[in-house]
């Protein structure tokens, strides 16, 4: 497993390699940018379970699709792309390309969405869905992308335009995947969430970890459901994302409830 992003020549900077490192993950598309700091995100977490986020975006705003090392990830299966809009200069004029090549590599592609505070949505994501095998938006994100409100529907127009397979996320309800195969909705779990912070990225993550292992879309579903859950049993997002062994003892606990995707 590699990443590629933009680091700043700070101590945050550091502190993420050395994490990225630990983890036993390949470093060596992460770029060091110099002419800005490290991004940055401070997450207030009311009482309620409400967040309100103060962010600093620095290199982030900057990396483009100039910044891949494709020399690098041989053998990869999936080009994850973990956060569209959060890099405003990875835009249609990167993703795209990017995308196309990576599947010209042999890999499945997956976009993960989160708030576009531009405004652009679907301009900036439509060139680039030709090239997607797999989509994460939650509810308020594909309405945005599309105008419908409906899972089935976001999926369907989605799809429509291209990508292969839609997953949207319904938080605790679980998820609803449209795939060329079909479509079903997957139950989510019932915990006591403590912080909701990085439950999608997780929930992403948990998906595609599973196809990876070659689980069916069905499984992959229950297995992102999951992480997803489990992701909020803990304070901000890294240290509650799970193990595999960890969400292996999860679904255990859970196996009394249907593995059975209700169909469409």
């Amino acid at each position: 497993m590699g990443i590629a992003a933009a680091i700043g020549n700070d101590r945050f900077g550091q502190f993420i390699r050395d994490r990225i490192r630990a983890e036993g993950i390949d470093d060596a598309g992460l770029v060091t940018l110099h002419e800005a700091k490290t991004s940055t995100s401070i997450v207030l977490v009311e009482t309620t379970g409400e967040r309100r986020f103060l962010h600093l975006r620095g290199v982030s705003a900057s990396f483009t699709g100039q910044n891949l090392d494709w020399r690098g990830g041989e053998g990869a299966r999936i080009f994850h792309y973990a956060s569209a809009f959060a890099m405003p200069a990875f835009d249609e004029t990167s993703l795209e390309p990017a995308l196309r090549r990576a599947r010209e590599r042999g890999c499945l592609t997956s976009l993960n969405i989160c708030w576009d505070v531009r405004g652009r949505w679907i301009k900036t994501l439509m060139p680039a869905l030709a090239h997607t095998d797999f989509i994460f938006p939650n509810c308020e994100e594909g309405r945005q992308l599309t105008g419908e409100s409906e899972p089935a529907a976001i999926a369907s127009r989605l799809r429509q335009w291209g990508v292969k397979t839609v997953v949207v996320k319904l938080g605790a309800a679980g998820c609803y995947v449209e795939s060329p195969e079909g479509s079903f909705t997957s139950q989510g779990f019932s915990v006591q969430p403590v912080d909701t912070t990085g439950a999608g990225d997780c929930f992403a993550a948990g998906f595609l970890a599973a196809l990876c292992r070659g689980q069916s879309l069905a499984l992959a579903a229950r297995f992102a459901n999951a992480t997803g859950a489990f992701a909020t049993l803990g304070l901000g997002a890294a240290d509650s994302a799970p193990t595999i062994q960890q969400l292996e003892n999860f679904l255990r606990r859970h196996a009394s409830k249907s593995d059975a995707p209700m169909p469409q």
